[in-house]
């Protein structure tokens, strides 16, 4: 019992204090809470994929099947802003004002930078992106007027993309965007 604490206390002291809801100690525990967010998310929709697992040698970082039986996967990364995450680490209290125009052009670096990657463990039916974040000034409705008319891509790989939110008590889910990609 005493290891037990005393490791929760060693886990707590490391987690990064910026906008980590979604922090966890091992990356592979992290990738794949976020994507039991984004299937569950997806699910409650009806698109129906179950057999979750962890994809190794990554990329992608996950693999799901369809309701058919194909293979998707799907590729995690998160939307924070470094510089605040790295400030808060050196014990100053700030937090990202994200501008107009701020939250696409990240976006769009980030989804350019997974469509280069060399996925393994294919043939996948459709490759997809879970964009995840807990930015304290990145709300749902403020990235839903941001990115209404906003298309990405056209990508060679990536299929689709989403862009998921930390844990929402008032709607008691975690809010999940679709983005637009071009064809």
């Amino acid at each position: 019992m005493r290891q037990d604490i005393e490791r929760l206390i060693e886990i707590a002291a490391r987690t990064r204090k910026y906008a980590s809801f979604f922090e966890w100690p091992e990356k592979e525990g992290k990738e794949l809470g976020v994507v039991e967010e984004l299937v569950s998310g997806l699910n409650a929709a009806g698109l129906g994929l179950r057999n979750l697992r962890i994809q190794r040698p990554d990329p992608p970082d996950c693999v799901c099947d369809d309701t058919n039986g194909n293979p998707v996967a799907i590729e995690v990364a998160e939307i924070v802003c470094e510089d605040a995450a790295r400030l808060n680490a050196q014990g100053h209290n700030v937090y990202r004002a994200w501008r107009p125009g701020e939250l696409a052009t990240t976006i769009g670096t980030r989804l350019s930078e997974k469509d280069t990657k060399s996925f393994h463990g294919g043939p996948f039916a459709e490759i997809a992106v879970c964009l995840f974040t807990d930015e304290p000034a990145l709300t749902v409705d403020f990235a839903r007027r941001e990115l209404s008319a906003v298309t990405f891509g056209p990508y060679a790989q990536v299929g689709a993309a989403y862009l998921l939110f930390s844990y929402d008590p008032g709607s008691k889910s975690y809010p999940l965007l679709q983005l637009r990609i071009a064809a």
